[in-house]
């Protein structure tokens, strides 16, 4: 029953991980490094152990809404077998 409480509490983090928040959800993505009326905030990195690139920048915007930014732009993509990274910078947008 232990084990199972556990492994539970580990997929539980995973999922809350990747699903996008209500705040995630309103984190737009840039096509540029710098949008127009932009100030960097902070640089940051989303992963996902699966290997899915949606659910890695679901993290990224999850992080973005977190740190209180509304915008971010996907710097670089890492894929080191099946775990993927990507490197971000985010943004305080101008509404």
């Amino acid at each position: 029953m232990r084990i199972l409480a556990i492994i539970l509490l580990a997929m539980s983090c995973s999922v809350s991980q990747t699903k996008l928040t209500e705040k995630g959800k309103e984190v737009r993505v840039l096509p540029h490094s710098k949008g127009h009326g932009c100030a960097v905030m902070d640089k940051i990195v989303g992963s996902n152990e699966k290997g899915s690139e949606d659910l890695a920048q679901n993290h990224v915007k999850n992080l973005a809404a977190k740190a209180g930014a509304n915008a971010v732009h996907f710097d670089e993509t890492i894929k080191n077998g099946s775990e993927i990274k990507i490197h971000a910078t985010i943004y305080q947008c101008e509404e």
